[in-house]
Protein backbone atom coordinates (compact mmCIF):
# COMPACT_ATOMS: atom_id res chain seq x y z
CA UNK A 1 0.00 0.00 0.00
CA UNK A 2 1.12 3.54 -0.86
CA UNK A 3 2.12 5.82 1.92
CA UNK A 4 1.68 9.67 1.84
CA UNK A 5 4.96 11.91 2.67
CA UNK A 6 4.41 14.56 5.22
CA UNK A 7 6.94 17.39 5.70
CA UNK A 8 8.61 17.10 9.10
CA UNK A 9 8.26 18.73 11.73
CA UNK A 10 10.93 21.57 11.86
CA UNK A 11 9.83 22.54 8.18
CA UNK A 12 6.56 23.58 9.39
CA UNK A 13 8.05 25.38 11.97
CA UNK A 14 9.92 27.50 9.86
CA UNK A 15 6.95 28.10 7.47
CA UNK A 16 5.16 29.37 9.89
CA UNK A 17 7.88 32.20 11.43
CA UNK A 18 8.12 32.95 7.96
CA UNK A 19 4.60 34.01 7.14
CA UNK A 20 4.50 35.97 10.95
CA UNK A 21 7.73 37.91 10.77
CA UNK A 22 5.96 39.32 7.26
CA UNK A 23 2.80 39.83 8.62
CA UNK A 24 4.45 42.01 11.98
CA UNK A 25 6.61 44.01 9.60
CA UNK A 26 3.48 45.31 7.35
CA UNK A 27 1.45 46.21 10.48
CA UNK A 28 4.96 48.43 11.82
CA UNK A 29 4.64 50.61 8.89
CA UNK A 30 0.94 50.90 8.74
CA UNK A 31 1.29 51.98 12.28
CA UNK A 32 3.71 54.56 11.41
CA UNK A 33 2.14 55.91 8.04
CA UNK A 34 -0.76 56.47 10.25
CA UNK A 35 0.89 57.98 12.81
CA UNK A 36 2.52 60.41 10.71
CA UNK A 37 -1.08 61.28 9.14
CA UNK A 38 -2.36 62.40 12.83
CA UNK A 39 0.61 63.95 13.62
CA UNK A 40 0.21 65.89 10.73
CA UNK A 41 -3.55 66.43 11.11
CA UNK A 42 -4.65 64.96 7.55
CA UNK A 43 -7.42 63.00 9.09
CA UNK A 44 -9.11 62.05 5.94
CA UNK A 45 -5.92 60.24 5.00
CA UNK A 46 -6.17 58.55 8.42
CA UNK A 47 -9.47 57.53 7.84
CA UNK A 48 -9.10 56.19 4.31
CA UNK A 49 -5.37 54.11 5.94
CA UNK A 50 -7.64 52.86 8.87
CA UNK A 51 -10.66 51.67 5.81
CA UNK A 52 -7.73 49.42 4.32
CA UNK A 53 -6.69 48.10 7.04
CA UNK A 54 -9.65 46.70 8.08
CA UNK A 55 -11.17 45.56 4.29
CA UNK A 56 -7.35 43.82 4.28
CA UNK A 57 -7.95 41.59 8.01
CA UNK A 58 -11.49 41.47 7.97
CA UNK A 59 -11.97 38.56 5.80
CA UNK A 60 -11.04 34.89 6.04
CA UNK A 61 -7.28 34.13 6.42
CA UNK A 62 -6.00 31.94 3.80
CA UNK A 63 -3.95 29.10 5.52
CA UNK A 64 -0.60 28.61 5.17
CA UNK A 65 -0.65 24.93 5.98
CA UNK A 66 0.78 22.61 3.28
CA UNK A 67 -1.19 19.36 2.83
CA UNK A 68 0.49 16.43 1.17
CA UNK A 69 -0.97 15.20 -1.80
CA UNK A 70 -3.27 12.21 -1.80
CA UNK A 71 -2.47 9.55 -4.69
CA UNK A 72 -5.61 8.56 -6.39
CA UNK A 73 -4.82 5.13 -6.65
CA UNK A 74 -4.83 4.97 -2.63
CA UNK A 75 -6.17 1.88 -1.37
CA UNK A 76 -9.07 2.02 1.78
CA UNK A 77 -10.16 -0.98 3.44
CA UNK A 78 -13.50 -2.12 2.40
CA UNK A 79 -16.54 -1.88 3.94
CA UNK A 80 -18.00 -5.31 5.23
CA UNK A 81 -22.04 -4.60 4.64
CA UNK A 82 -24.15 -6.79 7.07
CA UNK A 83 -25.77 -10.13 5.84
CA UNK A 84 -29.45 -10.72 6.53
CA UNK A 85 -29.66 -13.88 8.97
CA UNK A 86 -30.23 -16.95 7.60
CA UNK A 87 -33.43 -19.01 8.21
CA UNK A 88 -32.55 -22.13 11.06
CA UNK A 89 -32.58 -25.39 9.19
CA UNK A 90 -35.45 -27.46 9.97
CA UNK A 91 -34.93 -29.96 12.57
CA UNK A 92 -35.68 -33.31 14.15
CA UNK A 93 -39.27 -33.24 14.62
CA UNK A 94 -40.46 -32.13 17.48
CA UNK A 95 -42.38 -34.62 20.24
CA UNK A 96 -46.07 -34.16 21.19
CA UNK A 97 -46.61 -33.14 24.32
CA UNK A 98 -49.02 -35.36 25.35
CA UNK A 99 -49.60 -39.22 23.84
CA UNK A 100 -52.81 -40.32 22.37
CA UNK A 101 -54.85 -41.95 25.26
CA UNK A 102 -52.76 -40.84 27.98
CA UNK A 103 -54.02 -39.55 31.51
CA UNK A 104 -55.75 -36.26 30.39
CA UNK A 105 -57.47 -38.15 27.62
CA UNK A 106 -58.50 -40.70 31.01
CA UNK A 107 -60.12 -38.13 32.72
CA UNK A 108 -62.11 -36.02 29.97
CA UNK A 109 -63.56 -39.65 29.03
CA UNK A 110 -64.55 -39.82 32.26
CA UNK A 111 -66.47 -36.45 32.74
CA UNK A 112 -68.26 -37.34 29.64
CA UNK A 113 -69.41 -40.25 30.80
CA UNK A 114 -70.58 -38.95 33.78
CA UNK A 115 -71.88 -36.28 31.54
CA UNK A 116 -73.60 -38.63 29.63
CA UNK A 117 -75.16 -40.52 33.48
CA UNK A 118 -76.26 -37.27 34.66
CA UNK A 119 -77.95 -36.36 31.31
CA UNK A 120 -79.85 -39.74 31.61
CA UNK A 121 -80.67 -39.41 35.16
CA UNK A 122 -82.29 -36.57 34.43
CA UNK A 123 -84.57 -37.25 31.46
CA UNK A 124 -85.23 -40.18 33.70
CA UNK A 125 -86.93 -37.71 36.60
CA UNK A 126 -88.45 -35.71 34.14
CA UNK A 127 -90.37 -39.15 33.11
CA UNK A 128 -91.01 -39.85 35.94
CA UNK A 129 -92.76 -36.77 36.60
CA UNK A 130 -94.94 -36.81 33.85
CA UNK A 131 -96.18 -39.68 34.84
CA UNK A 132 -96.90 -38.81 38.42
CA UNK A 133 -98.36 -35.65 37.22
CA UNK A 134 -100.49 -38.04 34.72
CA UNK A 135 -101.86 -40.05 37.21
CA UNK A 136 -102.45 -37.48 39.58
CA UNK A 137 -104.09 -35.33 37.47
CA UNK A 138 -106.49 -38.79 36.27
CA UNK A 139 -107.28 -39.11 40.15
CA UNK A 140 -108.34 -35.33 40.55
CA UNK A 141 -110.61 -35.73 37.78
CA UNK A 142 -112.20 -38.80 38.88
CA UNK A 143 -112.75 -36.97 42.57
CA UNK A 144 -114.72 -34.31 40.75
CA UNK A 145 -116.80 -36.35 38.82
CA UNK A 146 -117.35 -38.56 41.91
CA UNK A 147 -118.58 -35.39 44.47
CA UNK A 148 -120.37 -33.91 41.42
CA UNK A 149 -122.49 -37.52 41.52
CA UNK A 150 -122.98 -37.65 44.86
CA UNK A 151 -123.29 -34.22 45.52
CA UNK A 152 -126.69 -35.04 43.58
CA UNK A 153 -127.75 -38.18 44.72
CA UNK A 154 -126.58 -37.55 48.71
CA UNK A 155 -126.50 -41.26 49.51
CA UNK A 156 -126.73 -43.42 52.53
CA UNK A 157 -122.89 -44.36 54.09
CA UNK A 158 -122.26 -47.51 55.88
CA UNK A 159 -120.89 -47.02 58.44
CA UNK A 160 -119.94 -45.71 61.86
CA UNK A 161 -117.91 -44.10 63.89
CA UNK A 162 -117.21 -44.80 67.57
CA UNK A 163 -115.84 -41.80 69.62
CA UNK A 164 -113.57 -42.45 72.72
CA UNK A 165 -114.46 -45.53 74.68
CA UNK A 166 -118.72 -45.29 73.96
CA UNK A 167 -120.62 -47.61 72.32
CA UNK A 168 -123.02 -44.25 71.17
CA UNK A 169 -121.39 -44.13 67.36
CA UNK A 170 -122.17 -41.84 64.88
CA UNK A 171 -124.69 -43.72 62.55
CA UNK A 172 -127.30 -44.02 60.05
CA UNK A 173 -124.77 -40.83 58.05
CA UNK A 174 -125.39 -39.85 54.43
CA UNK A 175 -123.53 -37.91 51.96
CA UNK A 176 -123.89 -34.17 52.56
CA UNK A 177 -121.40 -32.31 50.23
CA UNK A 178 -118.13 -32.88 48.96
CA UNK A 179 -115.55 -31.15 46.53
CA UNK A 180 -112.09 -31.94 45.13
CA UNK A 181 -108.58 -29.72 44.18
CA UNK A 182 -105.32 -30.14 43.46
CA UNK A 183 -102.07 -27.70 43.98
CA UNK A 184 -99.03 -27.38 41.83
CA UNK A 185 -95.43 -26.99 42.23
CA UNK A 186 -93.89 -23.71 41.18
CA UNK A 187 -93.21 -23.00 37.72
CA UNK A 188 -89.39 -23.35 38.11
CA UNK A 189 -89.59 -27.08 39.32
CA UNK A 190 -92.02 -28.09 36.39
CA UNK A 191 -95.49 -26.83 37.54
CA UNK A 192 -96.50 -30.58 37.98
CA UNK A 193 -99.37 -31.53 40.10
CA UNK A 194 -97.91 -32.59 43.37
CA UNK A 195 -100.91 -32.75 45.71
CA UNK A 196 -104.97 -33.79 45.49
CA UNK A 197 -107.18 -33.17 47.90
CA UNK A 198 -110.32 -34.90 48.57
CA UNK A 199 -112.86 -33.48 51.36
CA UNK A 200 -116.67 -34.59 52.20
CA UNK A 201 -118.73 -34.40 54.88
CA UNK A 202 -121.08 -37.12 56.42
CA UNK A 203 -124.75 -36.09 58.64
CA UNK A 204 -126.11 -37.68 60.75
CA UNK A 205 -130.01 -37.36 62.29
CA UNK A 206 -128.82 -36.39 65.94
CA UNK A 207 -126.17 -35.37 68.36
CA UNK A 208 -124.55 -36.46 71.60
CA UNK A 209 -124.03 -34.74 74.86
CA UNK A 210 -120.94 -35.25 76.95
CA UNK A 211 -119.73 -33.37 79.98
CA UNK A 212 -116.43 -32.73 81.56
CA UNK A 213 -114.79 -31.78 84.97
CA UNK A 214 -111.79 -28.95 85.51
CA UNK A 215 -108.82 -29.45 82.91
CA UNK A 216 -110.68 -32.53 80.97
CA UNK A 217 -112.93 -29.63 79.60
CA UNK A 218 -109.71 -28.40 77.88
CA UNK A 219 -108.63 -31.63 76.82
CA UNK A 220 -112.09 -32.67 75.22
CA UNK A 221 -112.40 -29.61 73.30
CA UNK A 222 -108.98 -30.17 71.95
CA UNK A 223 -109.97 -33.63 70.70
CA UNK A 224 -112.56 -32.26 68.92
CA UNK A 225 -111.10 -29.85 67.02
CA UNK A 226 -108.41 -31.94 66.12
CA UNK A 227 -111.05 -34.36 64.95
CA UNK A 228 -112.64 -32.17 62.82
CA UNK A 229 -116.41 -32.33 64.83
CA UNK A 230 -118.88 -29.86 64.69
CA UNK A 231 -119.59 -28.96 68.32
CA UNK A 232 -120.74 -26.50 71.28
CA UNK A 233 -119.32 -26.20 74.93
CA UNK A 234 -121.19 -24.43 78.01
CA UNK A 235 -118.96 -23.80 80.55
CA UNK A 236 -119.36 -23.31 84.49
CA UNK A 237 -116.67 -21.38 86.18
CA UNK A 238 -116.31 -20.53 89.84
CA UNK A 239 -115.93 -16.73 92.53
CA UNK A 240 -112.40 -17.25 91.01
CA UNK A 241 -112.66 -17.77 87.03
CA UNK A 242 -111.38 -21.00 87.19
CA UNK A 243 -112.76 -24.00 85.12
CA UNK A 244 -115.09 -26.42 86.33
CA UNK A 245 -117.31 -28.08 84.29
CA UNK A 246 -118.25 -28.60 80.68
CA UNK A 247 -120.96 -29.25 78.63
CA UNK A 248 -120.55 -30.06 75.47
CA UNK A 249 -123.35 -31.00 72.44
CA UNK A 250 -121.76 -32.78 69.27
CA UNK A 251 -123.14 -32.75 66.16
CA UNK A 252 -123.77 -36.06 64.29
CA UNK A 253 -121.56 -34.73 61.60
CA UNK A 254 -118.27 -36.26 60.18
CA UNK A 255 -115.93 -33.95 58.24
CA UNK A 256 -113.69 -36.88 56.03
CA UNK A 257 -110.14 -35.15 54.44
CA UNK A 258 -108.15 -37.06 52.36
CA UNK A 259 -104.86 -36.18 50.48
CA UNK A 260 -102.79 -37.46 47.80
CA UNK A 261 -99.07 -36.17 48.05
CA UNK A 262 -96.41 -37.21 45.42
CA UNK A 263 -93.04 -38.15 47.08
CA UNK A 264 -90.82 -37.32 44.61
CA UNK A 265 -87.65 -38.67 46.21
CA UNK A 266 -89.29 -42.38 47.10
CA UNK A 267 -91.57 -42.27 43.70
CA UNK A 268 -94.27 -43.03 45.79
CA UNK A 269 -97.90 -41.35 46.60
CA UNK A 270 -98.49 -40.91 49.62
CA UNK A 271 -102.31 -41.37 51.00
CA UNK A 272 -102.83 -38.95 54.27
CA UNK A 273 -106.54 -39.46 56.19
CA UNK A 274 -108.41 -37.78 58.39
CA UNK A 275 -111.59 -39.81 59.82
CA UNK A 276 -111.53 -41.86 56.51
CA UNK A 277 -112.97 -45.28 57.73
CA UNK A 278 -112.48 -44.23 61.91
CA UNK A 279 -111.99 -41.25 63.89
CA UNK A 280 -108.37 -40.39 63.55
CA UNK A 281 -105.69 -39.88 60.94
CA UNK A 282 -103.82 -42.69 59.38
CA UNK A 283 -101.51 -42.77 56.10
CA UNK A 284 -100.58 -45.64 53.66
CA UNK A 285 -97.87 -45.71 50.25
CA UNK A 286 -99.06 -46.36 46.82
CA UNK A 287 -96.96 -47.21 43.94
CA UNK A 288 -97.72 -44.60 40.60
CA UNK A 289 -98.57 -47.65 38.88
CA UNK A 290 -101.60 -48.42 41.09
CA UNK A 291 -103.27 -45.46 40.60
CA UNK A 292 -105.90 -46.61 37.61
CA UNK A 293 -109.27 -47.15 37.42
CA UNK A 294 -109.78 -50.16 39.43
CA UNK A 295 -108.07 -48.75 42.51
CA UNK A 296 -110.21 -45.72 42.06
CA UNK A 297 -113.52 -47.40 41.79
CA UNK A 298 -112.00 -49.44 45.30
CA UNK A 299 -111.60 -46.24 46.49
CA UNK A 300 -115.22 -45.43 46.37
CA UNK A 301 -116.90 -47.92 47.23
CA UNK A 302 -114.36 -47.66 50.73
CA UNK A 303 -115.58 -43.99 51.07
CA UNK A 304 -119.65 -44.64 50.99
CA UNK A 305 -119.20 -47.82 53.70
CA UNK A 306 -119.48 -50.51 50.86
CA UNK A 307 -117.49 -54.07 50.54
CA UNK A 308 -113.92 -52.85 48.72
CA UNK A 309 -110.66 -54.39 47.75
CA UNK A 310 -108.45 -51.14 48.31
CA UNK A 311 -106.09 -52.27 50.70
CA UNK A 312 -104.90 -55.16 47.94
CA UNK A 313 -103.87 -51.73 46.55
CA UNK A 314 -101.43 -50.46 49.44
CA UNK A 315 -98.17 -50.96 49.30
CA UNK A 316 -96.97 -53.45 52.03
Amino acid sequence: MPTAVLPKPSALSALSSDCSAADSTGLDADAAALMADIAAFDIESARQRVQALDARHSGLRVSSTLFPDVPADAAFPPVRVAEAPSAPQPGPQAAPLRAQGGLLDQLKGEVVSRQQEASDASRQVDAEREDLDRRLRGLFEYFHDLTTQLNYLKPAVARSYFFLDSDDAFRNLAWLEGFSDFRTQAEREGGHIERVTLGYTLKGPGARNLERLGSGVERLRQLLFDLGLKFECRERRNRQRELEHGAFTVADEISVLVVWRVDFDNHVIVMESRNLERLGYASCTLSPESIGAAMLDEFGRLMLGRENRFRSFVTR
